[in-house]
Formats: structure tokens, C-alpha cells, sequence
């Protein structure tokens, strides 16, 4: 009787991780972010204000937007964000 029901649990438990495996591979996966601060922008410039730049920011190159570029105080770039 023990058998059997290690058996059906294990049954299930590998029907689990088969199923979401599946809807991992095709499902409408999104980008994961930390909701961070990087302390190293300054500002930031994004399509939409063009050349202005933003500042304070607290995002990181995960958590910017698409197409906005962050930015080292001394100018350099830190990375450019993309789409999710």
C-alpha cells in the first residue's frame, strides 16, 4: 500500500515539473527585474525626452525602459535598456 502511494507521487510530482516545463518553453515569458537602485547612474536620457536628461533615477539597466541609456556621472555609458 506504501508502494503504491510513493508511486502515484511520484507520478504526479513528475506530471508537475513535465507540465511546467511546458508552459515555460512556450509560454509568454517575461523579463524578471530586481527592483533595484543602481547606485552608479546619474541620469538617464529615453526616447521620449529626447536629449534631456533625467535625474534622479533609481533603476538599473534591467528595470529601464526601452531604448533609454543610463549614464556614469562623468558621462560614459552604463548600458541602453531593452525591450521586455
Amino acid at each position: 500500500m506504501a508502494f503504491c502511494k510513493v508511486g502515484i507521487l511520484s507520478l504526479l510530482l513528475l506530471s508537475g515539473i513535465f507540465l511546467l516545463g511546458i508552459e515555460v518553453k512556450y509560454g509568454n515569458a517575461q523579463k524578471m527585474c530586481l527592483q533595484v537602485c543602481d547606485d552608479e547612474v546619474a541620469y538617464m536620457t529615453c526616447p521620449s525626452s529626447g536629449d534631456e536628461q533625467i535625474s534622479p533615477v533609481c533603476v538599473n539597466c534591467c528595470t529601464a525602459g526601452e531604448g533609454c541609456k543610463l549614464f556614469h556621472a562623468d558621462g560614459s555609458l552604463i548600458c541602453t535598456g531593452t525591450p521586455e
